[in-house]
C-alpha cells in the first residue's frame, strides 16, 4: 500500500523510526532507505533514485528524526486521497499562499498557514504547533514542508524532485509542490500526528543561495495564492516583514543579506524598514 522513502545521515533515528513504523502504518509498506553518510548525494537526487524503484500506490517522502504518534496513520492517508481524488501531494504543514519575497513555505500570517507537528527538543521538552485556518481536518494549500511529503503515484508521471538545480538539502519540497500544483491539488492532514525530534530548520547562508536562485528563476509563476482575505500587495509585505524578522536570528553574510533585500524590494516598504535595519546589522558575518 505505501513506499516509504528516506535519505537516512543518522543510525538511530532510522533503527527507532523503522520500529515505529511497524507499530503505526497500518498498512502493508515496504521501506526504501538510502544511507547518505557511506555515499553522500543531495536529497533530491536520492529521492528520485529511490523513486524509480516504489511498487505502491501512495509514496511517502519523509525525514528519519520523526516519530508517528497516529495508530494506523495509513488509513487516514490512504482514505484522504481516495476522498479527494483531484488532490496529488499531502503534507503535514503548508500554506495557502507562496509569495514573490524569497522564502520558506511559511507566511507568517495565521490565516494561510497550516500545519499539524508535535516538537521535542533534546531537554525533552515539548511543543504542539497547530495552525488550523479552516477549522477542517484537510485544507487545500500550494506547497507543503518536507518532513513528511506524501503523494499518489500518478503524480510521479509528470513531476519528479528537481535534481538538475537543487544540489543540496534545502528548496525540494518548496519547488516538489511548486511544479505538482500546476496539476493537482495539495493539501495538509490534521488526523496525522508526527514527533519531530529537531525542532526549527537553518536559514543561513546554504539555504538563502539556493532560495534566491530558485525564486529568481520561477518568479514568473509567483504568487501562488487560494487566500481571498487580503490583496497580494499587503500580504507581501507581512511576509516580508515576518521573513525580516525570521532571517534577522541567522548568521548571514552581509553580501547575502543585500542580495535578499534586493530580490524582495523591502526598501520601498517605509513599515519595513525598522527591521530591515536589524535584519542587516544583527549577527552580520
Amino acid at each position: 500500500m505505501f513506499s516509504i522513502i528516506i535519505c537516512s545521515i543518522n543510525a538511530v533515528y532510522l533503527e527507532r523510526l523503522k520500529i515505529n513504523l511497524s507499530l503505526t502504518v497500518g498498512h502493508p509498506f515496504e521501506l526504501l532507505v538510502w544511507d547518505n553518510l557511506a555515499e553522500p548525494k543531495p536529497i533530491t537526487e536520492v529521492y528520485n533514485k529511490l523513486a524509480s524503484k516504489a511498487q505502491y500506490p501512495y509514496w511517502c517522502f519523509i525525514h528519519e528524526d520523526i516519530s508517528f504518534l497516529t495508530i494506523n496513520w495509513g488509513d487516514h492517508l490512504k482514505k484522504a486521497f481516495e476522498r479527494h481524488p483531484e488532490t496529488g501531494l499531502i503534507g503535514i504543514a503548508g500554506a495557502k499562499y507562496k509569495s514573490k519575497i524569497p522564502s520558506g513555505w511559511s507566511t507568517g500570517v495565521r490565516e494561510l498557514d497550516c500545519c499539524n507537528i508535535y516538537h521535542k527538543d533534546k531537554d525533552g521538552h515539548e511543543l504542539h504547533i497547530h495552525m488550523n485556518p479552516g477549522k477542517s481536518d484537510f485544507e487545500e494549500v500550494v506547497n507543503v514542508d518536507g518532513v513528511f511529503i506524501a503523494i499518489r503515484r500518478e503524480v510521479w508521471k509528470d513531476v519528479h524532485f528537481n535534481d538538475k538545480d537543487l544540489r543540496g538539502f534545502h528548496l525540494y519540497d518548496l519547488d516538489f509542490s511548486f511544479h505538482v500544483s500546476k496539476s493537482w491539488k495539495a493539501a495538509v492532514i490534521y488526523s496525522i500526528d508526527i514527533m519531530h525530534f529537531t525542532q526549527g530548520g537553518n536559514y543561513g547562508d546554504a539555504w538563502l543561495e539556493p532560495t534566491l536562485s530558485w525564486h529568481k528563476v520561477f518568479s514568473k509563476g509567483l504568487p501562488q495564492s487560494l487566500s481571498t482575505v487580503e490583496s497580494i500587495k499587503t500580504l507581501e509585505k507581512k511576509i516580508a516583514v515576518f521573513w525580516l524578522r525570521r532571517l534577522s536570528t541567522e548568521k548571514i553574510t552581509w553580501a547575502n543579506k543585500w542580495k535578499w533585500v534586493r530580490a524582495g524590494r523591502t526598501w520601498q516598504d517605509p513599515s519595513a524598514w525598522a527591521y530591515l535595519g536589524v535584519f542587516l546589522f544583527k549577527n552580520r558575518r
